[in-house]
């Protein structure tokens, strides 16, 4: 095995051994592992993408493990980059700062806090602001916003240095980051640490009854080591004195759960009664997986079968962009430069390398007025709404966008779900 991965043989959650492989997508490059011209006859390093399902608990979860150093100390995506997105966290920090933090003001810290995009909205209210992230180039990037970060992984002993140094937090945020973690009681503990005694917690993680739901396998990525649902949720909080007390529910990132918890244990009634529903769904058991897998291996078929098509019928076909999903999905279908053979992306740090597998080109979005492709495949699919008002001269003149989940839709991203 590669000294920079390792099989994981219990549950993350609970504990328990006995994982169940519920889904295998075979050996992978790192998804956001771009490739620089120079690099492209270097060997490529692969490692296992495969869901493993914890019977006792329902922890959905990645059985092998990617050093954390390899993954996140330099990384690609910048939250500033969607306009939506900074909206979305914008609001998500104006808000839990009305309900959670003192009209005296008080600590507010984000676990995973990026180019401090979130941060910087509320520097103009009588708080204080840190940041916690990992990635060096991007903790540049938060300065420049003057939002003073810590470029370290979140761990219980660097939540009491917090402590020691600017007090407990009225408010910490964490938002898509709890399933980038391979020791999560770590950092529950360091949350705990961290808060003040009428301090909340708030997160937001892929929901995993959307990723169900929309067959979404290209979020099954070497970063993303849990698949969250409400019920293991429920137990790691409480095993680390933490209390659920809501549950919310967005359509960002194809189907995102807000969680907001505090000092205590269980959970409250309304979150019980999304366990309810969990428990109807059937989101532990391994038949809810199995057809899955049947679902995601038709969409491969049908995905190449389409490209394959427009090919031969002399379509010009490109990739809407670059992200971890897309690599996901072009090394998974085997989509290379004969099917695609570029891909466009808005990130200017991305501009000029290659898709980590494939090794398609990523160009600048503007070649689409040179190139003129007639259809392109949404790999960023999540903002399909943003990306069509930015590419409306792409549309006006007939092009498509086809969605890599289905193959015989086009132009609208795929319904919620509606189980809730």
């Amino acid at each position: 095995m590669h000294p920079t991965t390792w099989e994981r043989t219990v549950c993350r959650v609970c504990g328990a051994g006995g994982l169940a492989r519920v889904l295998s997508l075979g050996e992978m490059p790192p998804a956001n592992a771009l490739r620089a011209p120079a690099e492209l006859t270097n060997p490529e390093v692969r490692f296992p993408l495969a869901l493993a399902l914890c019977e006792a608990c329902g922890m959905v979860q990645l059985g092998h493990v990617v050093s954390p150093e390899l993954l996140f100390r330099s990384y690609l995506f910048v939250t500033s980059s969607s306009q939506r997105m900074s909206e979305h966290f914008s609001a998500l920090m104006a808000a839990a700062v009305d309900e959670h933090v003192p009209a005296s003001g008080g600590l507010v810290v984000e676990i995973g806090s990026n180019d401090g995009t979130g941060l910087s909205s509320i520097k103009r209210r009588d708080v204080r602001v840190l940041g916690v992230d990992p990635a060096r180039n991007i903790a540049v990037l938060a300065a420049a916003r003057e939002v003073p970060t810590i470029p370290e992984f979140f761990t219980e002993a660097l939540a009491a240095e917090i402590v020691r140094t600017a007090g407990a937090a009225s408010l910490v945020v964490a938002c898509n980051v709890l399933g980038h973690i391979d020791d999560l009681h770590d950092v529950c503990r360091g949350i705990r640490t961290l808060l003040a005694p009428r301090g909340a917690l708030v997160f937001e993680v892929p929901y995993l009854q959307d990723l169900v739901d929309l067959s979404a396998y290209d979020a099954i990525y070497h970063e993303h080591l849990s698949y969250f649902a409400v019920r293991p949720l429920v137990k790691l909080l409480n095993e680390n004195g933490l209390r659920l007390e809501r549950v919310e529910f967005f359509p960002v990132h194809g189907g995102t759960l807000r969680g907001t918890a505090v000092h205590g244990r269980g959970c409250a009634p309304a979150v019980e009664a999304v366990l309810s529903k969990e428990l109807e769904t059937g989101l532990a058991r391994r038949a809810t997986f199995d057809a899955m897998a049947t679902r995601v291996e038709d969409h491969r078929r049908g995905l190449r079968t389409a490209l394959t098509e427009l090919r031969e019928r002399r379509i010009k076909i490109a990739g809407y962009g670059a992200p971890a999903k897309g690599t996901v999905v072009l090394n998974h279908c085997g989509l290379g430069v004969d099917l695609l053979p570029f891909v466009v992306d808005s990130t200017p740090a991305k501009q000029g390398l290659h898709v980590p597998g494939t090794h398609q080109l990523i160009r600048p979005p503007s070649v689409l007025a040179d190139e003129k492709p007639d259809v392109l495949l949404l790999l960023a699919w999540n903002h399909a709404g943003e990306i069509r008002e930015r590419e409306a001269a792409f549309l006006a003149r007939g092009g498509r966008f086809l969605l890599p989940h289905s193959p015989a839709s086009w132009c609208e991203p795929p319904a919620q779900s509606a189980s809730r």
